[in-house]
């Protein structure tokens, strides 16, 4: 049986493409990744990592251990490349029935530069993670996570249905049922 680990899926909207992070991604990533103001904004829950990055040889190193991951099948992480610059400006993490984990819940990271962290940009992103994530992970529901000053990224998850929750442990979790 196909799955999103036999061969990772390429998606488009109208202004990203998200295709598996790969090596050459790392000097465009730096630029999130060391974004203080971005970093605030991560769902690093969980993870080994507070995902801020100051050297090259640092985020290479995370793009290693994402692929690892990907090859291991515990999850996907995602470039999102911006069209019109030819650049990566962000990531998405998912996973879920699919692969290692085979858990109900699409666990969803998206991790973005400061300046596209913009209601219609998220909007866009999280639209398109809602109509392929559910039946490429086979999830029941996919929870994301937005801090409270996270005004722009609220709005766009309130506008397609995603509502806040509480979890033990999973702090200002947004979720969506199907």
């Amino acid at each position: 049986m196909e799955t999103p680990y036999t061969e990772c899926p390429v998606f488009e909207t109208k202004s990203f493409i998200l295709r598996l992070i790969h090596p050459d991604d790392a000097e465009d990533l730096l630029k999130c990744y060391s974004d203080i103001k971005t970093n605030e904004l991560f769902n690093s829950d969980f993870c080994s990592s507070k995902f801020h990055f100051q050297t090259l040889d640092n985020m290479s190193e995370c793009i290693v251990s994402w692929l690892k991951a990907y090859k291991d099948e515990e999850y996907i992480r995602f470039s999102i490349l911006e069209k019109t610059c030819n650049r990566v400006v962000g990531t998405v993490e998912i996973f879920g029935m699919v692969g290692k984990y085979k858990t109900p819940d699409g666990i969803l990271r998206l991790d973005i530069c400061s300046e596209y962290e913009k209601y219609q940009i998220l909007k866009e992103l999280f639209e398109l993670c809602i109509t392929e994530f559910f039946p490429l992970f086979k999830v029941k529901r996919i929870i994301t996570k937005a801090i409270p000053i996270a005004e722009e990224r609220i709005k766009a998850l309130s506008e397609l249905g995603f509502s806040k929750i509480d979890i033990p442990n999973r702090k200002d979790s947004w979720v969506l049922e199907k």
